[in-house]
């Protein structure tokens, strides 16, 4: 009787751990040589930022964070082409008159479209920690098994 009790003690302690498992992985993250382009991948497969946005839209939060991602690319991306090119005809332009007036002004639309760009990585960042947040808190089984002792009762207390 002992052992049929212990048996369904240890059966009860591997079963959740076991049916908590999930067939979602968590993205993860790579940085290149200088630590300033992170790379997201899943079991090895890099993922593209429409992906990400694909696998984002079942979780609600993420999906914020995503979406802040998307308005500040969609920011960024004119003005990093105007501003570089915008640099690049300044060179062209720097013998005459108007190269000073359009370097200046197209640096000044470059750094803050290097401004919006960085928001994006940085929200795209709190996208994938919150989807692995996410599916770390669920996947995590919240069982415990202790050992009470007291005057009126002795033994093992399982808890989930």
């Amino acid at each position: 009787m002992k052992y049929v009790i212990l048996v369904s003690l240890l059966i009860g302690l591997i079963c959740p751990t076991t049916f908590a498992q999930t067939d979602k992985k968590m993205i993860d993250v790579e940085y290149d040589f200088f630590g300033s382009r992170p790379q997201y991948s899943v079991s090895g497969k890099k993922l593209l930022y429409k992906d990400i946005k694909l696998i984002m839209e079942n979780y609600p939060e993420a999906k914020i964070h995503i979406e802040k991602a998307t308005k500040r690319k969609n920011v960024a991306t004119p003005l990093l082409a105007v501003g570089g090119s915008g640099l690049i005809t300044s060179f062209i332009l720097r013998t005459t008159d108007y190269g000073v007036p359009v370097f200046w002004s197209s640096l000044g639309v470059f750094t803050i479209g290097i401004g919006y760009f960085q928001g994006h990585l940085v929200n795209l960042q709190r996208s994938v920690n919150t989807y692995n947040q996410t599916l770390y808190n669920s996947g995590r089984v919240r069982s415990s098994l202790d050992l009470k002792i007291s005057p009126s009762q002795t033994g093992f207390v399982y808890s989930f």
